[in-house]
């Protein structure tokens, strides 16, 4: 079974030869600006005048700032018309209320971790859900994304041991 999803995030590495999210926005000649103006907002996208711009939180460490990048590369792929109408605000990523969230989600999971590597990390011997996130150097909540991704595309040998929840990044 194929996911829309996936094939976007995918579609996105083969042409431009990257997972990186700030690489695929800048080849996409997205403006990305980095901002400490918001004291609970980790990123936003929006359309103005045909050009689309991402804000992310200077506040955020360096992966972090990978994952918003590429939640809200999501947004941009996946919700054009959306962002035509309105900016989209995340202050909680992997928030599972909202399908636009849940969609950006899903794509970032898909365009950050390699289904072969994942893979072949899950199949060795010994390893448990929490050693692959440190192996691949991701948050369980991303990771959890990516299996369930996996698992509706067909892999059902894997197990998601941990349910997707939407405030593990939330800011106190």
């Amino acid at each position: 079974m194929s996911s829309y999803l996936f094939d976007a995030a995918d579609r996105l590495v083969r042409k431009y030869k990257t997972r990186d999210p700030f690489e695929i926005l800048e080849a996409m000649k997205v403006t990305v600006s980095e901002t400490d103006a918001f004291r609970h907002l980790k990123g936003y996208c929006f359309l103005s005048n045909r050009f689309f711009y991402v804000g992310i939180s200077s506040r955020l460490d360096a992966r972090e700032k990978k994952v918003v990048a590429a939640h809200e590369l999501g947004h941009i792929v996946l919700h054009k018309k959306l962002l035509s109408v309105a900016p989209m605000q995340d202050t909680l990523l992997y928030r599972m209320s909202d399908r636009t969230e849940y969609e950006a989600n899903l794509f970032a999971a898909d365009l950050l971790l390699p289904d072969e590597e994942v893979l072949q990390l899950a199949a060795e011997e010994g390893q448990d859900y929490f050693s692959l996130c440190r192996r691949m150097y991701v948050s369980p909540e991303l990771m959890s994304f990516k299996l369930f991704s996996l698992i509706r595309r067909g892999h059902d040998a894997l197990q998601l041991p941990l349910e997707p929840e939407g405030d593990f990044l939330k800011r106190e």
